[in-house]
Formats: structure tokens, sequence, C-alpha cells
């Protein structure tokens, strides 16, 4: 079925016409309103809202009811007005998402996966950064989803070389106006939703001590032996008169493999590089030397021999982000949530 209108178009007057969809009803000339569906369903207005907004089961609207709303929102093909729905309630719907290095892990996608699963039925939507582990990029990134007008923020913040956190007070004073959530680290006056990076090193270090290695070795780039998990694990073995090893790249971990028996790599990528590394160069593993990565991606599952690594609770961390943030958008505050991570011996660990 077909429709059309009169458009002028460089001087000249033409049909533009437009396909209607069967079982569609188009409203002449202007866009469906609440109301419309309401009248349409034979229910209140109230009763409309508390559907389009995704709260019938909070507000009890019963099957049958909900089926003639859909049904409304079928035929006249409604699309709620966020600008006025914005307008009204003085909010964007938008939430920022700052992580602290690049986006594209799948590592971040499975926890952004996560939050959008949590906020689905809120109406609310994602503006996603990443600072590249910079300090000064980070605060840009917030300078400009400021300037977007989100409505909170979930940041997982850049981490020093100390430890510590180079933009906690520009966090905290952010946190006075707006609701922020820290993601995937613990920050200091901030409500944060996070694996204990902590006890995930030392779940490593008992692990290779149990297997009686004493000539252990980090795997990391960057800031990661600034990351709790190195720490912890450096701190296990300092206890025991031991300082790991310190690497940084897998081609020098293989350089230098004669000088540990195993090695804790920051991430799973490292572990995974590791051990393909290894293999092309002959080296068996873990008959020559242990292998342990962190984060618990799905994808090592397919890798012969299977890396030992750390599971984090990444989509659960993701939903529990999401009901905090709502909580902060309806109550005005919200808590603090630890995960505790999970280690898998996988096939990398062997006796030294």
């Amino acid at each position: 079925m077909q429709a059309g209108f009169l458009q002028k178009r460089d001087g000249r007057i033409i049909l533009v016409k437009r396909q209607l969809r069967k079982g569609r009803c188009f409203m002449a000339n202007k866009r469906a309103k609440l109301s419309d569906i309401a009248r349409e369903a034979g229910v209140s207005l109230t009763a409309a809202s508390f559907y389009i907004n995704g709260k019938a089961k909070q507000y009890k609207l019963s099957p049958a009811t909900c089926e003639r709303l859909e049904a409304a929102v079928r035929k006249y093909d409604y699309v709620p007005n966020l600008f006025a729905r914005a307008m009204q309630q003085n909010r964007t719907f938008l939430i920022g998402l700052l992580v602290r290095d690049r986006i594209n892990s799948s590592f971040w996608s499975d926890i952004i996966a996560g939050i959008e699963n949590g906020i689905a039925a809120s109406g609310c939507h994602l503006v996603l950064a990443g600072s590249h582990v910079d300090a000064a990029g980070e605060l840009d990134a917030i300078r400009q989803m400021r300037a977007k007008g989100v409505d909170g923020y979930v940041v997982s913040p850049v981490i020093g070389g100390d430890g510590g956190f180079p933009n906690l007070s520009e966090l905290q004073e952010l946190a006075a106006f707006r609701p922020v959530v820290g993601l995937n680290a613990e920050l200091p006056g901030i409500p944060s939703v996070y694996n204990d990076d902590v006890i995930g090193g030392r779940l490593v270090a008992e692990c290779f001590r149990r297997h009686g290695h004493r000539r252990v070795a980090l795997l990391g780039s960057g800031g990661y032996f600034a990351l709790p998990r190195f720490r912890a694990f450096e701190a296990f073995f300092a206890e025991r008169g031991i300082a790991p090893l310190r690497l940084s790249t897998p081609a020098e971990a293989l350089e230098r493999c004669s000088e540990f028996s195993a090695v804790f790599c920051g991430n799973d990528y490292l572990a995974a590089a590791l051990c393909s590394n290894a293999a092309s160069a002959g080296i068996r593993i873990p008959e020559r030397f242990s292998v342990i990565g962190y984060d618990g991606l799905d994808w090592l599952k397919l890798l012969s021999p299977r890396p030992g690594t750390v599971v984090q609770h990444k989509g659960e961390l993701g939903e529990a982000i999401a009901a905090q943030l709502l909580r902060a958008f309806d109550c005005g505050s919200c808590e603090s949530v630890r995960f505790v991570p999970q280690l898998e011996i996988g096939d990398t660990v062997g006796p030294a």
C-alpha cells in the first residue's frame, strides 16, 4: 500500500511516495501521542506511561493490559518523544561510560553488554569513551560527557605508577553534582562495583606456591605493575623472601625463561601470546614453565593448551553497575558491590 505528499524541490512540485506497512496505522500530518495509545488500549494515560517506560511489572499491569498496549503501539508505530520526556524530567537519559583503555577489548564488551542489559528498561543509553590509560585524556573525556549533559557516570579510572588515581579529586568533585560509580576499581569516597584484584593476585600466588614454584615472574606492560593484582602477588612472595622477576613482553619472557618456572600475566591476551610464541619456539608448557593469565575471556577455551586464568565476573559486574546507577537516579544514593574472582588452572600449570 502506498501514500504520498507533495513537496517542492528545485522549483518543481513532485509527489513523494511512502510505502505503508501492512497492519500499521500512520496518523496523517501528526505523530502518535501517548494519549492515542491509551485511548486505543482502553486504559488510563498513567497505565500507558508505566508500560512505555518499562514499569509494567513494577506497577502490576495485567498481561491482558500489556497485550492491548503492545497492539496499540504496533498499530500506531508509536515512538516515545524522548526530547519531551527529557525536558519534563530535566534529564537526558544518557549515561557516560569511561574505560581506562581501549573499548574494543572483549573484556570491556562483556561489561558493556551487562550494563546495557541492566539499563534496557529504563530508557537510558550509553555514551562511550576510552582514556587510553592517560590521565589528561580521562579528564578530557569527562568534560566532553559533561557538555553532553549525561545524567551519571561510570568510570574505570586511570591508575598511576604508585597505584593511586591521578584524577581522584576531580572524580570526587564530579560525584557531588552527578551520580558516579567506579568501574572495576575501588575509588575512595565513591561507590564502586569491582572484582577484588587483591584476592585475584593472591589466588595466583598461592597456586604457584602449592605447585612448588619459587622462581616466579610477572609479565605486563605500562601500568600493569601498579595494579592491585600484581602488587598483591609481589607482596605474597615478598613475605617469603622472594622478589618476582618483572618482564614487559612475551618475547622478553621467552628470552629469559631459564630464570623462572612460573609466570603470572597481567591479562589473558599476554598469556595467550606467550603460549603461542612458546609453541612456535618448540617450548612445551607447562613442562618448561607454568602460565596463568587474568580476566577469564571466553575465547581461551578455544586454545590448546588452554591457559590458566583468573575469572572476573564481567557480565554480572555490568548489571550490578547499572542497578546501582539507576538506584542513584531514583533514591539519590547507591553503594559499593564487591565480586570475588575465581581461579581456573586450565592446562598450563604444572609442578616446579
